[in-house]
């Protein structure tokens, strides 16, 4: 009986510590460097371990869906970056992305921004590595149109 109590006291704390890993993303945005991605409700938190000393940022992405972490070099300079999305809140036809990229010399993510006319946000991102472009979508007078935005590189 005591085993059985310990067998499904073992299988509830790997249940925990899987979901909870389900969470992070843990990536090398530059060499040295280290950086944790968590979600918790629609609270995004990260942390940058570079040299020894630790940034730590949050941003809250204001939707009632669920949200989502991809890593990826969005500026296509060799160092990692990440964008948080989310389906829109209305009828849940598009995904809504924040995109952050990593800045070698401050140690942190910068939130970037769409080419200027192209709206304030990336929506559909779709990335292209060949070109070295991210496309998205915005609207011009209810027309949706793509949007291709280079992103320079931090430094």
């Amino acid at each position: 009986m005591k085993m059985i109590g310990f067998f499904i006291l073992t299988l509830s704390l790997i249940s925990l510590s899987v979901s909870a890993a389900e969470d992070a993303h843990i990536f090398s945005p530059a060499n040295g460097a280290k950086a944790v991605i968590t979600t918790e409700g629609d609270a995004l938190t990260w942390q940058v371990n570079y040299g020894g000393k630790n940034n730590r940022e949050r941003v809250d992405v204001d939707t009632k869906k669920p949200i989502y972490v991809d890593v990826n070099d969005y500026d296509f300079s060799g160092h990692l970056g990440f964008a948080v999305w989310h389906v829109d809140d209305g009828m849940g036809t598009y995904s809504v992305y924040r995109v952050f990229t990593f800045s070698p010399s401050t140690k942190k993510f910068v939130e970037r921004s769409p080419a200027p006319l192209c709206g304030d946000e990336f929506v559909n991102l779709k990335v292209d590595k060949k070109g070295h472009r991210l496309f998205s979508t915005f609207w011009d007078q209810n027309i949706p149109k793509v949007c291709a935005t280079r992103l320079s590189p931090l430094k």
